[in-house]
């Protein structure tokens, strides 16, 4: 039961994310295509998504985010949330979206037993609902506790603005700027930590 306090801010909040204008009009492309706007090159820009872009190349996933008849919502971590998603499994060194990325790799790879392509796959796809996903949407899960189904199969559940992790030992990720990116074909929501469908061991 949610109390009286957390419903007031919770109406506070959805008025104002339905105040907040969209941060792109439609004419930017598909889901791949804005993504593809990061250029895909390991750089020392902490908030677009060279790593997303690369995670989604090597998984084969950029021409199904770029369906056009497709209507899709994409939680798009950027590169400090596969930062910390490195850190939370055991990364020591500083940002550097090259060794990151490689040590992601190893490591799934690792959980993979000897191939990193199918956990990939996986997280990538728990981070794609297929529909149109506002931030009031999730707002409005929150209040009648209903989970967001993803094109993986699992669900999470918001809370808020936030997206409690299924991994009961990482931090939930939050929905930040920019969100609500028009594309095509669906919408982006730039979120600050990978979501991990499972409970790592």
């Amino acid at each position: 039961m949610l109390s009286l306090r957390t419903i007031s801010c919770a109406l506070v909040a959805a008025v104002c994310w339905m105040a907040v204008p969209t941060q792109a009009s439609t004419t930017g492309g598909t889901i791949t295509d804005l993504v593809l706007k990061s250029g895909g090159d390991f750089d020392s820009n902490k908030r677009d998504y060279d790593i997303l872009l690369n995670a989604v190349v090597t998984a084969d996933l950029a021409d199904a985010l770029a369906d056009p008849d497709a209507e899709l919502t994409l939680f798009a971590p950027n590169d400090t949330a596969f930062y910390r998603l490195a850190r939370d499994l055991g990364y020591k060194g500083g940002y550097d979206e090259t060794l990151v990325w490689t040590f992601l790799v190893s490591a799934l790879t690792d959980l993979g037993g000897g191939d990193p392509i199918p956990v990939l796959t996986d997280i990538l796809l728990y981070h794609v609902v297929a529909g149109d996903v506002r931030p009031i949407d999730l707002i409005f899960s929150t209040f009648f506790n209903v989970p967001v189904q993803t094109l993986l199969g699992a669900t999470f559940q918001p809370f808020f603005l936030q997206i409690i992790d299924n991994d009961p030992d990482l931090r939930n990720a939050r929905v930040t700027f920019p969100f609500n990116i028009r594309a095509t074909n669906g919408r982006i929501h730039t979120v600050t930590r990978v979501l991990i469908p499972i409970d790592l061991p």
